[in-house]
């Protein structure tokens, strides 16, 4: 039993290990990739931002485009928040394969205690 046991428990490590190396690689990708993005989209509205401001500055809109900026911009994060939420959401099972295997080895598992507690086999 102790042997099968030491296998069963060897096979979870190799397959949690294989989840990992996947998510690593993904997560990497995507935290570049998102990095990039932010940064890139704060530099443009940074200057798209300061662009609206100098072309209003002269004008009796400017208190009404700045005040129209930080709207925008709070409506933005909170949109994209909700998203990111959400997001956390879906993405939180992580080792879903693993979790998997181990339930039906669980059910396995309860079908042979159920057969050798079940007093009419007659065994």
């Amino acid at each position: 039993m102790v042997p099968l046991l030491a296998r069963h428990a060897l096979g979870y490590v190799d397959l949690a290990s294989e989840e990992l190396d996947g998510i690593a690689a993904r997560m990497r990708r995507r935290v570049l990739a998102a990095t990039t993005c932010i940064l890139t989209t704060f530099l443009a509205v940074t200057m798209l931002s300061g662009l609206a401001i100098a072309i209003a500055w002269d004008t009796p809109y400017r208190y009404i485009v700045i005040a129209g900026l930080a709207l925008f911009f709070l409506a933005i994060a909170i949109a994209t928040g909700d998203v990111a939420r959400r997001e956390r959401r879906q993405t939180a099972r992580v080792f879903e394969r693993l979790r998997d295997e181990w339930t039906r080895d669980r059910e396995a598992l309860r079908e042979i205690i159920a057969e050798r507690n079940d007093p009419t086999e007659g065994g």
